[in-house]
């Protein structure tokens, strides 16, 4: 199968943060970026790193746990572009409401430097670490543990824990909430409404009814993927067998999770985004989500879409569709997000 330019950067979201000066000259630490640091040992996940905001940690105050999207990349990164971060929430600032927690995964780093295509984005080699445990089922139990040992080191409103989850989190995240009956909030970002196979099927479809390709090609495509997904099937618990960068057993494990069926399953306040324009995550499966959601007579969830692809940047293209400039809308996406939590 053709590698489909859509899925060159499949679902690892890298973004520029703002520091200050005097932070640029120095070596980045938890500490510095202001976190408290803990380490979890468990015979199956093995070392879980998580990291909670330290402004007003004697304070009893609500929870936000946040979870990034895929790839092996660390939490902050060196950039030549300048500083940068998969993580997309102003945690300086929600710190002051609530106690922040982000988690680091199977044998990344919380920081390191990182090469950046400006075609394709980041770039970073998978530890051995990562490739070994990474799956869904490692983010769940990683992110389950942290909960259980956050009620331990801080003072928490248990009335109020909410998970923030974008791209790959996004499913972690509803299965999270799904899971575990402490999670009371939840806001999910550009992710899949049905399996991440399904989304690289209806691209192909897309792309051949659009006419970016023949509908022969497009076929030629679908059955090539089906080859492959039945591959995945076949080893799932492979990791010296990779798929656009990730190992089978990652793909099994996300393949065998369907959003819509952990979603329907909620009863507590959910904020949905998706965007029109991501080549990603097709919008089309988290539309479907919200008509099931209609269908079952659901009153928690909120659906939003904007016109923006996987980054939440808008294009400008000219009569020939050549893009001229993007203006990225993530800050207020996140912000309208942050709003309806704080109300709900």
């Amino acid at each position: 199968m053709q590698k489909n330019s859509a899925f060159s950067v499949l679902l690892g979201i890298c973004f520029l943060f703002p520091i200050s000066h005097g932070l640029l000259a120095q070596v980045l630490t938890p500490a510095k970026l202001g976190f408290d640091e803990y380490t979890l040992n468990d015979k199956k996940l093995g070392k879980v790193h998580y990291y909670v905001s330290t402004a007003g940690k004697d304070k009893q105050k609500p929870v936000l746990i946040y979870l990034d999207g895929s790839g092996p990349f660390p939490l902050f990164q060196y950039t030549p572009q300048g500083t940068g971060s998969s993580v997309v929430i102003d945690f300086k600032k929600l710190s002051e409401t609530y106690h922040i927690v982000l988690i680091s995964k199977p044998g990344v780093p919380f920081v390191d430097s990182v090469k950046f295509d400006p075609a394709t984005g980041p770039e970073y080699p998978a530890p051995k670490e990562y490739d070994a445990r990474l799956s869904l089922q490692w983010r769940l139990g990683a992110a389950r543990m942290v909960i259980t040992d956050l009620l331990k080191q801080r003072k928490t409103d248990t009335k109020k824990i909410a998970v923030i989850g974008i791209s790959e989190g996004f499913q972690v995240a509803t299965r999270l909430a799904a899971e575990d009956k402490r999670v009371n909030r939840l806001v999910v970002f550009i992710g899949n409404g049905l399996s991440q196979f399904y989304d690289f099927l209806l691209q192909e479809r897309i792309s051949g009814k659009a006419g970016e390709e023949t509908a022969a090609q497009a076929q030629e495509n679908i059955d090539t993927l089906y080859q492959q997904i039945k591959d995945i099937y076949n080893y799932p618990e492979a990791t010296d067998k990779y798929w656009y960068g990730h190992t089978y057993l990652r793909w099994s494990s996300f393949g065998n999770n369907n959003p819509t069926e952990n979603l329907m399953s909620l009863s507590i306040p959910v904020y949905i985004v998706g965007c029109s324009n991501d080549h990603n995550s097709a919008i089309a499966g988290t539309d479907y989500l919200y008509l099931e959601s209609i269908r079952q007579k659901k009153t928690n969830i909120l659906y939003k879409v904007y016109p923006y692809d996987h980054s939440f940047n808008e294009y400008e293209k000219d009569k020939d569709g050549k893009v001229l400039s993007a203006k990225s809308h993530m800050k207020e996406v996140i912000a309208a997000s942050l709003e309806w939590l704080e109300k709900s």
